[in-house]
């Protein structure tokens, strides 16, 4: 039996130490692997267009730009349809949360309170990426 290519996640966040602690946090080898990290909108952008992630965990706040600006540049793009969009952020105010969603975020979780269900979250992903029912 062939085994199946990992779930590819890219991380976008204006924090280095947050964006290795979620590196380490979501890999799990051979499962779901973190192919790209960028800081900034345009490096997101430009690495997401070149990666083709299976899913983007992405802070609504970085370096220069923003993350709403990211949600809205991949959906505007046919070829990144696919991509699952999953915001991870200190700002937790519902209307953020249903602005993201609006804009084509898969999920909107709290960095701080919700770092298990993000993971669960990208678990069920890597599933249903192998084929296994979630």
């Amino acid at each position: 039996m062939s085994r199946n290519s990992p779930l590819a996640v890219f991380i976008a966040d204006d924090s280095a130490p947050v964006a290795e602690m979620l590196k380490e946090l979501l890999t799990d080898p051979g499962r779901i692997e973190v192919t790209g990290v960028a800081d900034c909108e345009a490096d997101a952008i430009a690495e997401i267009h070149r990666l083709r992630p299976d899913v983007v965990v992405l802070d609504l706040q970085l370096r220069i730009g923003s993350g709403t600006d990211v949600i809205r540049a991949v959906r505007a793009s046919k070829d990144l349809a696919q991509v699952q969009l999953i915001v991870i952020s200190n700002h937790t105010s519902p209307h953020l949360k249903a602005g993201c969603l609006d804009l084509g975020a898969n999920g909107y979780f709290d960095k701080v309170k919700e770092l298990g269900a993000l993971t669960a979250e990208l678990a069920r992903l890597a599933d249903a990426k192998a084929g296994k029912a979630s």
